[in-house]
């Protein structure tokens, strides 16, 4: 039997209560163990003050009391119509209605096939099992007789989409995918602008799928801020709801001759910014916007464009309430004094008012603009994932979900109540970082999810899943508990708040099973006990990276790795197998004051050149693994990098035949992470290019160039390299082999 809401902590206290009794009840963490292994708690002080932020106020007994009163209320409804809208249940399980006493209440169940089925609750006050997974409506008959109450039940099913599913459709013995994990924005082709876009990554698909990868996990296409491109994190989004329209190819959709006409004005410009090895991404932004724009007016007004009006007439009406909001929030910034919309004139900070109702009557072109902004790319990405899977691709697309969104952002302004007011996403001080980490993002208040219906939480997952085959959710650590912190204060005054991880997961796996799509979390960090067997247990694939797989400070050989995971070489907060090698890392961290007060550079740099014996040993690589500590590493220009940390910036896509040459550290890497028994291995672009930098240093802002790095040619150029041709043989035939 499956309770509604059964893994948010119940309260045995008695009338009044405690503080720590208010506190576990609404979910904050009392005691937890530290990434060092050591006990933590939190002070009676910092659960009053997190409890305040919370909206459960307890400076005093008698705020205690009534907020302890309040919750029970709430989690214990005494009539039917104090039920929440989504009701969620367990596939063939009986469930409890989450009321105090519904036994023998009658009950009508209309299921989404249209099969209903109509009776009473039994003695439990449990409605029957029911086999049929989705999304059913169920109404309930009310003590007087006349009246019924009416809510959606979510059925799920035990676990999510499996890449075992998809080995017995392709009648394969077990799965062994693979695939690469690719920055869109860093993606080149002709005509681009100077940032990566859908039709770059479609020619990116087209070329991997010959070499025989089933999948590209991309970076996350939440939708940024238009009018202001200074802001272009792909962590820290305006809304998970909708799409980057930077990434906007209007080549997956319109023939050339109109194209022509649209690029005519901007084309030198545009090809000047496609030049750049750093994205400048406000200049290429505006540039493309405007080009865009100026297509959007010949779709409006040219006779022979009906089709395209009547596609995105269609997608602005499927798009809802929802699509109109953020379009107008878009426009509404562009025109605001300050970007931030709670510093934005009373009026326009509420989406329902009559002054934004006469706003968007005034700007109505501009909020179509915004329209035909998000068809375009949703429409886009779905050629890109329909081709993917035409070339052959078990997955295709794999999208990225951020752990939260921007609280100056469109998805803030347009449905408050679903999110945390005043509070960020962060991380507890650890080993890593003894202050701890405030990452400036907002995260839904459980509460609000359970109010709204879980509407944000499941249309966050319906968009990053619609064009795709597969879901990586940052941060999976969060559907069970998020280090929040106050705004204005430190990371350290935090505090772990709980979150209702069973009933998440239910709706994780129903949405995945509709769209038949395999979930990966990113799991790494300080995990709970637990977690990782609860995820696995629900079809949810762990990540295993090279540079954490060890046993004390060995490397893990290949056959160790956990086989409920996927297995990758690093991520795009990691050094590259090449910068790792070469200590790029160690440099970057040292030159940005970034080391933490007992490190010194040469002591991490000893502690490295250990490091890649054992990687060396795990990989095979003996001569490297039983030198004397004098190996040296030669990059394409033939520099050596070796023990002195010299800086060479050169890309490890060379060397020579004295000392060590990177390519063969690089190839050893990736045979040994295509040895693993995981079910799906992505290699990221990067490496499989053999290039130093890495795509993001945590810790830094404008210091490093964080999410401007490009490739050095277009995907097709690159990977028909014969070195790389090489490299993606010896790995799908590795993957392959496992398969049988």
């Amino acid at each position: 039997m499956t309770n509604h809401r059964n893994d948010r902590p119940q309260s045995s206290a008695p009338p009044g209560g405690s503080l720590q009794q208010l506190a576990e009840a609404v979910g904050l963490l009392i005691d937890w163990t530290g990434s060092d292994g050591q006990p933590q708690s939190l002070s009676p002080a910092r659960q009053r003050e997190m409890l305040t932020h919370l909206g459960w106020p307890a400076g005093d007994d008698d705020e205690i009391a009534a907020s302890l009163a309040r919750w029970r209320a709430r989690h214990r409804p005494a009539a039917f119509e104090q039920l929440p809208p989504l009701l969620i249940a367990d596939q063939g399980a009986p469930w409890r209605v989450p009321v105090v006493d519904g036994s023998g209440c009658a009950f009508a169940l209309r299921l989404e096939s249209g099969e209903t089925l109509d009776g009473h609750l039994d003695a439990s006050g449990c409605l029957p099992a029911i086999e049929e997974t989705g999304y059913h409506r169920v109404s309930f008959l009310t003590e007087r007789g006349d009246e019924s109450v009416t809510r959606v039940l979510a059925v799920a099913p035990p676990r999510c989409f499996t890449l075992d599913d998809t080995a017995r459709e392709q009648g394969e013995a077990r799965p062994s995918y693979w695939g690469v994990a690719v920055q869109l924005y860093a993606l080149r082709r002709d005509g681009d602008g100077g940032i990566g876009d859908l039709q770059a990554l479609a020619e990116l698909c087209t070329s991997i799928a010959r070499a025989g990868a089933d999948a590209v996990a991309i970076s996350p296409m939440h939708a940024l801020f238009a009018a202001h491109p200074e802001r272009f994190s792909p962590y820290s989004p305006s809304s998970r709801l909708f799409y980057n329209v930077w990434h906007a190819a209007p080549e997956c959709l319109f023939d050339e001759q109109t194209l022509s006409q649209a690029r005519a004005p901007f084309s030198e410009a545009m090809a000047t910014q496609a030049t750049l090895e750093l994205i400048d991404w406000p200049a290429s932004a505006r540039l493309k916007l405007s080009m865009l724009e100026r297509l959007f007016v010949h779709v409006q007004q040219d006779e022979g464009a009906l089709a395209w009006r009547s596609q995105l007439v269609a997608f602005r009406r499927d798009g809802g309430e929802g699509l109109e909001r953020h379009c107008r929030f878009e426009v509404l910034q562009a025109h605001a004094d300050v970007a931030d919309w709670r510093q934005w004139p009373q009026a326009w900070q509420d989406p329902g008012s009559d002054t934004v109702e006469a706003f968007a009557g005034q700007h109505r072109e501009a909020i179509t603009f915004g329209v035909f902004l998000q068809w375009l790319v949703a429409a886009g990405l779905d050629r890109v994932q329909t081709e993917a899977r035409r070339a052959g691709m078990a997955m295709g697309l794999i999208a990225d979900l951020a752990v939260g969104v921007d609280p100056a952002g469109s998805q803030a302004w347009s449905d408050p109540s679903e999110l945390f007011p005043g509070l960020s996403v962060g991380s507890p001080p650890d080993a890593f970082n003894a202050q701890g980490q405030s990452w400036g993002v907002a995260a839904f208040s459980p509460e609000g999810l359970v109010d709204s219906g879980y509407r944000g939480f499941l249309a966050m997952l319906r968009a990053s899943l619609a064009h795709a085959g597969g879901l990586r959710i940052d941060h999976v650590l969060g559907l069970s508990r998020l280090w929040l912190v106050p705004e204005g204060a430190s990371a350290q005054q935090g505090a772990y708040l709980r979150y209702p991880l069973d009933d998440l997961l239910r709706l994780v796996s129903l949405e995945s099973w509709r769209h038949r799509a395999i979930v990966i979390g990113e799991d790494l960090g300080t995990v709970e006990e637990g977690l990782r067997e609860k995820l696995a247990a629900r079809g949810v694939l762990g990540m295993s990276v090279m540079w954490f797989e060890r046993d004390g400070e060995a490397f893990l050989p290949a056959d160790a790795w956990r086989e409920t995971t996927m297995a990758t070489t690093s991520t795009h907060d990691l050094p590259t197998v090449a910068g790792w090698w070469m200590e790029n890392d160690l440099r970057w961290r040292d030159r940005l004051g970034l080391l933490a007060p007992q490190e010194t550079l040469a002591e991490l740099s000893e502690q490295r050149r250990q490091d890649r014996h054992r990687l060396a040993s795990v990989c095979g690589l003996d001569e490297i693994a039983t030198a004397d500590g004098s190996e040296k590493a030669h990059s394409d220009s033939g520099d050596v990098i070796n023990d002195s940390n010299d800086d060479s910036s050169g890309d490890a896509n060379g060397g020579s035949n004295e000392g060590v040459n990177v390519d063969d550290v690089i190839d050893a890497v990736l045979v040994h992470v295509a040895t693993t028994p995981t079910p799906l291995a992505l290699f990221p672009l990067e490496d499989l290019l053999g290039l130093k930098e890495q795509a993001n240093l945590p810790g830094t802002f404008d210091e490093h160039p964080n999410w401007r790095r490009r490739l050095p040619a277009p995907a097709p150029q690159a990977l028909n390299d014969s070195a790389v041709q090489q490299r993606l043989a010896r790995i799908d035939r590795v993957r392959r082999e496992r398969r049988t």
